[in-house]
C-alpha cells in the first residue's frame, strides 16, 4: 500500500511501500508534514518540518542503538536528528527547519529523511524491514 499525502504547501510520500509488520524491531519513517511555515520581513520563509518515526515491529530495540534520521534538501545531507530507541509501537516526532525565499517556486525543494543506524556493537538486525526507512517532501 502507497500512501500520498497532499498537503497545502507541500507534497509527502514514503519511497518504498511497506510489507507486513516483520518478527523484529523495524523503526519507520510514518510521515514528515509541514508543521509550520512564518516569513520574515526580511523576505524569507521559515519552515518547520515535523518528522514521525515510529517502531511499527514486534520487538523493541536495545537501550544502546545509536540512530537517526539523516535529512537530504535537494540531494544534499544537511542536517540528522537523533533517535531514541523505540519500543515497539513507540513514536518520535523530530523536527527539521529550513529557510528559503519568499520569492521560491511553490514544490521546488525536494526533501528526504532516512533512517541511519550505528549497530557495529550490537549484535543482529535491527531494523527488519528496509522498505519503510525513507520519505519525501516536497516543499
Amino acid at each position: 500500500m502507497l500512501a500520498l499525502l497532499l498537503l497545502p504547501i507541500g507534497l509527502a510520500a514514503p519511497l518504498v511501500a511497506a510489507p507486513a509488520s516483520c518478527s523484529g524491531p523495524d523503526p519507520a519513517i510514518t510521515g514528515a508534514v509541514v508543521k509550520s511555515q512564518t516569513m520574515s520581513a526580511g523576505g524569507l520563509n521559515t519552515y518547520t518540518i515535523a518528522i514521525t518515526v515510529q517502531n511499527v515491529g514486534s520487538k523493541g530495540q536495545p537501550a544502546n542503538l545509536l540512530q537517526s534520521v539523516e535529512v537530504m534538501q535537494n540531494g544534499d545531507h544537511v542536517d540528522q536528528k537523533g533517535l531514541q530507541p523505540l519500543r515497539p509501537g513507540q513514536r518520535q516526532t523530530v523536527l527539521y527547519t529550513f529557510t528559503r525565499s519568499h520569492g521560491a517556486a511553490p514544490h521546488t525543494t525536494r526533501l528526504t529523511f532516512a533512517l541511519a543506524q550505528r549497530t557495529s556493537s550490537i549484535p543482529g538486525p535491527q531494523d527488519c524491514n528496509a522498505a519503510n526507512d525513507q520519505f519525501r517532501l516536497t516543499v
